[in-house]
């Protein structure tokens, strides 16, 4: 892994339910912003996670991306207790219209990853982002509601083949139907566990495929 070219900035922003706990990735260049909220906290999800943690860095030094990741409600030193996905929608909402007002600029992804992906989904209409970045979308634990009301725009979609979560053979069909741009990574697992390095090439390969589309 090449070493990262942004500065690193710990903050706390204001929440729904109180302060969020934050890092804020800075390129030497910045060409627009992205947030990327974190897998389900009731099982150890949080902004460290590393799926989170080298897709906000790709992010913010290949894209040159100003680049927020945040921990939801009640994790670390993130304000308030979890909701179960309704108030995490909202932490989202809010973490993306922070960095979004700090760079208004250039292009916005919204992103997640497993849980946060899930978050992207429900805050994409609030948020109205000119990409959708969604990783290890849990199709097989959860139903996903509210794809018909999604913003028209590109989405990215980039997913392990063996997700025990949902797998090449069930996100195939959503990415088609929907026309999403879809990456799948050849044997990886939900976490990309050993293929970090090919999870960042594919999600390199889409991202730029969608921002392509923006003109």
């Amino acid at each position: 892994m090449i070493p990262s070219t942004s500065r690193v900035h710990p903050l706390l922003l204001d929440g729904p339910a109180g302060a969020l706990e934050s890092t804020l990735r800075e390129p030497d260049r910045v060409l627009g912003a992205a947030v990327v909220a974190h897998p389900h906290p009731l099982f150890g999800g949080t902004m460290h996670t590393k799926v989170v943690s080298r897709a906000s860095r790709l992010l913010a030094d290949r894209l040159k991306l100003l680049t927020l990741r945040f921990n939801f409600r009640g994790v670390g030193a993130s304000a308030g207790v979890h909701d179960n996905g309704r108030g995490e929608v909202d932490d989202l909402v809010a973490a993306a219209r922070f960095v979004r007002g700090r760079n208004p600029e250039g292009p916005f992804v919204l992103g997640g990853f497993s849980f946060g992906s899930m978050c992207a989904v429900g805050a994409a209409p609030m948020v109205m982002p000119d990409v959708l970045f969604l990783l290890g979308l849990p199709l097989r634990r959860y139903q996903v509601l509210g794809l018909a009301e999604l913003p028209d725009v590109p989405v990215v979609l980039i997913q392990g083949e063996k997700d025990e979560f949902g797998g090449a053979e069930d996100v195939g069909p959503l990415a088609e139907r929907w026309d999403w741009i879809l990456r799948i990574v050849p044997g990886a697992d939900h976490f990309f566990t050993g293929d970090l390095d090919r999870f960042e090439s594919a999600a390199l390969s889409g991202l730029n495929e969608a921002i392509g589309r923006l003109g």
